[in-house]
Order: C-alpha cells, then sequence, then structure tokens
C-alpha cells in the first residue's frame, strides 16, 4: 500500500512539475513578446518627427497632459511650437502623429485599409455602442455603410424636415410658456433643452420611436434614462484616465470595475433589450406588408431610418451574405442615437452660444428667417436661406463636437506630405515614415482654426467668411465642402446631411421665437479637451449653457 501510495505521489509530482513548468513557459513567452512589443514601439520612425518629450509616463504618454487642459490649448500650443507634423507619446510607450498637413490628412483618411480605428477605441465604441457601423472595419464596415447609405440619402433627409421642424415648435412652445409663467423674460439651460429636443427627433426620425422628453414636467422612459446615462455624464479626468486605462488593458475592468463601468453596462444592457424588440417589431411589420412578395428598398414600411435600413436589408437583390443580422441592425440604434442627438445638441447650442455673445449676427439671422412666411419651410427653403448657412458652418468649423479622431497603420507606410519639414535631426522630409502599430491623430480643432488657412482672426466666430472661403480651405478633405468636422474618405460622417437639417430647422424657430442672451458672462463658458467639446460652467463644472430668454413681439 505504502508503495502504491509512493508511486501516486511520483506520479503527481511529474503532473506538478509539467504544470508549474508550462505556466512558467506561458508567462516567459507573455512578458517577451510584450517587451518586444514595447520596445518597437518605442523605436518608431515616428520619434524622428519634432515634438514634446518631457513631462511623459509610461502609462499615459502625454495623453494625460492633454486630458488636463482646456478647449485643446496643448495641441493648440504644440503646433504653435512645432509646425504642421509632430509627433508624442502616447500610451504604454508608442509615439502618435499629428499632422494639419491636408496631403497627408488625405492620404490617411482615404486609405482606410491601412490606418483604421485603434484597437482601444474600437474596445470603447463596442462597450458604449456596440458593433455598428462605427465599429467595424474593411468588408464588415463596407457591407453595412452600403446597407446604410440610401436612408442618409438627400431625399429621405429632405423628408424628415418636417419631424425636426415639429421638435423645434415644441421646444418653441415650451419655452413661450415659460417666459409667460415668468411674466416676460425667463433663464433656461439651453444645453439641457436642446438635448431634449435631439433625443425626441432623432426617436422619432431614427426608429419611430417616442422618447417624450420634450415635456414640461421632466418625466422621462427607461431608454432614454439608459442613454442619459451613458452619454449626458460629464467625466471628471480621473474617470477619463480610468476608462483610457482599462481599454487599453481590458484586465483591468474585469479585476477592478469601476461604479462608471458598472452603470455603462447595465445601461447598454437596457438599450440593447429595447433596441432588439424595436427590430424584431419592425422587421415583422414589413415581412407582413410585402405578403410574401418580392421586397424593394422603398415599397414597403416606415419611413424612418430604422425602416429604411430593414427594407434595404431585406431586399431582393441585396446578396444573402451581405445581409445585416438582427443583431447587427440593432448595433446601429445607438449610432442613431449619439450621430443624430449628442452631436447636434452640442453643435446648436454652441451656434446658441455664439448668437448670444453675437447680438449683431443674431438680429441679421432674424431678420432673414422671419422673411420665410410658414412655420413650417421645406428643406430646400431652409438651404436658400445664406445667412443661417454661413451660421451653421462657423458653428461647426469653430465648435466641432468631435475634437480629433485616432487611426493605427496596420502595415507600414509612407506619408505624403505637401509642405515639408524639418525633422529633429535636422534633415528635410517630404513624406513621414510610419510603422505597424503606430498611431496617428487627425486633429479637427486644430485644421478648423487653422489660422495658415482661415487667417489671423480663425479663432473668431465671423459667419461672413463662408461668402467667400480662402481658397487654402479647399484643400481640406471633408465630405462638407472647406470643413473637417465630418472628416472624409470611406469613413466620413454618414450623417451629415441629417446633422445639417436638423440645426437648420431648429435654428429657424428658436430664432424667430426669441431674442437671448448669456446668463452668465461669455468667459465662464468653457470645454474640457477630450473626444466630445461640451459647453461647461467654470464655477462647477457641469455641461450646460444658461442663457435668458426674451420672446420676440
Amino acid at each position: 500500500m505504502g508503495v502504491i501510495d509512493l508511486e501516486h505521489f511520483a506520479l503527481d509530482a511529474h503532473w506538478r512539475q509539467i504544470l508549474v513548468a508550462g505556466v512558467a513557459s506561458w508567462v516567459a513567452y507573455k512578458v517577451s513578446t510584450n517587451a518586444y512589443w514595447l520596445w518597437r514601439r518605442s523605436r518608431s520612425p515616428l520619434r524622428d518627427l519634432p515634438g514634446p518629450r518631457a513631462g511623459w509616463t509610461l502609462l499615459f504618454g502625454h495623453v494625460r497632459t492633454m486630458m488636463q487642459c482646456t478647449n485643446n490649448s496643448v495641441q493648440e500650443a504644440w503646433a504653435g511650437e512645432y509646425g504642421s507634423a509632430f509627433s508624442f507619446r502616447s500610451m504604454l510607450g508608442g509615439y502618435q502623429l499629428i499632422t494639419t498637413d491636408p496631403r497627408a490628412n488625405t492620404h490617411i483618411l482615404f486609405a482606410s485599409h491601412i490606418f483604421q480605428k485603434p484597437a482601444i477605441s474600437r474596445r470603447a465604441i463596442s462597450r458604449f455602442l456596440g458593433k455598428g457601423i462605427l465599429f467595424t472595419e474593411g468588408e464588415q464596415h463596407r457591407d453595412q455603410r452600403r446597407i446604410l447609405n440610401p436612408a442618409f440619402g438627400f431625399a429621405h433627409v429632405r423628408d424628415m424636415t418636417d419631424i425636426f421642424l415639429d421638435k423645434g415648435a415644441q421646444l418653441r412652445d415650451i419655452w413661450l410658456n415659460k417666459c409667460v409663467e415668468a411674466g416676460g423674460s425667463v433663464q433656461i439651460d439651453a444645453m439641457e433643452w436642446m438635448s431634449k429636443a435631439t433625443l425626441d427627433a432623432i426617436g422619432k426620425a431614427g426608429f419611430d420611436y417616442e422618447f417624450g422628453t420634450l415635456n414640461e414636467t421632466g418625466e422621462t422612459n427607461e431608454l432614454a434614462l439608459a442613454f442619459e446615462r451613458i452619454f449626458r455624464t460629464d467625466m471628471k479626468p480621473h474617470e477619463q484616465r480610468r476608462m483610457l486605462l482599462n481599454n487599453a488593458i481590458p484586465l483591468l475592468r474585469w479585476l477592478a470595475p469601476s461604479k462608471r463601468g458598472r452603470l455603462v453596462a447595465a445601461s447598454k444592457k437596457t438599450m440593447d433589450t429595447i433596441g432588439m424588440k424595436i427590430v424584431k417589431e419592425k422587421k415583422a411589420a414589413i415581412l407582413a406588408e410585402s405578403e410574401g412578395h418580392r421586397i424593394e428598398k422603398t415599397t414597403v414600411g416606415g419611413k424612418d431610418l430604422l425602416s429604411l435600413l430593414l427594407q434595404a436589408n431585406l431586399a431582393a437583390d441585396v446578396e444573402p451574405h451581405q445581409r445585416l443580422s438582427d443583431e447587427e441592425v440593432m448595433d446601429q440604434l445607438p449610432t442613431f442615437l449619439v450621430a443624430g442627438h449628442e452631436t447636434t445638441s452640442n453643435s446648436t447650442t454652441w451656434a446658441m452660444y455664439d448668437l448670444a455673445t453675437h447680438p449683431e449676427a443674431q438680429a441679421r439671422l432674424r431678420e432673414e428667417v422671419q422673411q420665410i412666411g410658414t412655420d413650417t419651410p421645406t428643406l430646400d427653403m431652409l438651404n436658400a436661406l445664406p445667412f443661417l448657412d454661413n451660421v451653421v458652418r462657423e458653428t461647426l468649423r469653430l465648435h466641432n463636437v468631435v475634437a480629433f479622431v485616432s487611426r493605427e497603420a496596420v502595415e507600414d507606410d509612407i506619408i505624403p506630405l505637401g509642405t515639408p519639414i524639418v525633422d529633429r535631426n535636422g534633415q528635410t522630409q517630404t513624406h513621414i515614415r510610419v510603422q505597424k502599430g503606430d498611431q496617428v491623430t487627425i486633429p479637427i480643432w486644430l485644421i478648423n482654426r487653422n489660422k495658415a488657412i482661415w487667417g489671423a482672426d480663425a479663432d473668431q466666430f465671423r459667419p461672413e467668411r463662408w461668402e467667400n472661403p480662402p481658397p487654402e480651405a479647399a484643400g481640406i478633405p471633408g465630405i462638407a465642402p472647406n470643413l473637417m468636422s465630418f472628416i472624409g474618405g470611406p469613413r466620413s460622417c454618414i450623417g451629415f446631411r441629417f446633422a445639417l437639417a436638423e440645426m437648420k430647422a431648429l435654428l429657424f424657430h428658436i430664432i424667430r421665437g426669441f431674442e437671448f442672451k448669456l446668463a452668465i458672462e461669455g468667459n465662464e463658458i468653457w470645454s474640457r479637451t477630450g473626444v466630445l467639446m461640451r459647453p461647461q460652467l467654470r464655477s462647477n463644472n457641469q455641461i450646460g449653457l444658461p442663457v435668458v430668454l426674451v420672446p420676440v413681439a
């Protein structure tokens, strides 16, 4: 018996040794590969470009410094010191390129097979928005874009203008009631109310869903509440850093989940559950309406974005392998919400800020829109108002909501420059070499305010500049002429026409209905540097724009 026990012990010890050796080998492999990865990142050819070298950490690089400033002031200072192309240290020891050179950015944006969203960005998008069109790459992205494109064409956006005008009229009436109750004028938070109006608008235009947030009682529904918890809560600097680390090192999110992380996960689950229910109901309705006949892209169903998407997806001329699954369709809904709500509410609020601080422009715009003899103009009528168009474009130039986008090279490449630069070694360079894994930043904010393009007054609100844009602006590779706000190339903003129409419709009713001014000093409004640039109050760092409304007689 003792001999048998000794044999078992020997066998157990043998397997333990194998297990320990296996684990040790795996750990050694991981350590060596990660060490090589970090070393290779540190040897990027981008290290030869001019740029800041002090003040970075291994975990955050210079990103922490960038995130601690206001209004992208660090990026602006770097551009002023180092010129049109420079590099800084990114997270985990790498180098990242920033360039305002139009030729370089054209190459980066249009070579989407080489420059793709970084893994850290895709992990964040997946957590917040799912695996919709903002997440996908390559053939999957092309398939989703092919199905989505018809829903965002000019004809369909024109059909949706009535929805935007209706929500603008609702907002106007609520504000008028508040003025009457207050005895003439009233102070409101324009950001809060614009958020309600645009959320209701994208709910109706996006998937024929009534959020019902545009009311005077403050009531909301479960889906709206889930969306607000994810996207309308301002993140403090330490929360931004925590999110960056979690996306860079996903294991951290599982080892030590944060309170905000749990809230996002629960809210996203709610959005997915309700979103899937909406998708299945609409899909069933389209199939029932077709009664077994061939489905064409526009012959059945509603005219909201989701119905148009489902119709296009079910159309007989779509190859089976190109069709989106119900899960892929559902993942587009959060993208609709963010693209049609978050960006437009911020942009329209910034337009109110600029018009409140430039009363002469506000008066000129009011005179123009009052020439329209109806409360329900067509999109063609709105587009025919030149100063309204100038105000919208100038707002989008000065206050582009998305300050920058990042891309990562999936293979070595050479980026051409329109204007040569001098590197750290004193050598003149007409191109920039990048290696696989290097990241590049398209600095939308810097490009839209570039004094070399827009002149010495590039930081000033001057809608008149759009009457004769500078020739240099024609080189900006944006899908909207002379603007980088919606970027360009195969991954340009699919909903840019939607955003322009909605902004014009909302401003049409606001300007016709009210004169307004800031309820605080203009320098009390600022933006925390980040991906989204929102108006905030210096006194408490809360997102908002307090204005005083006076009804137009």
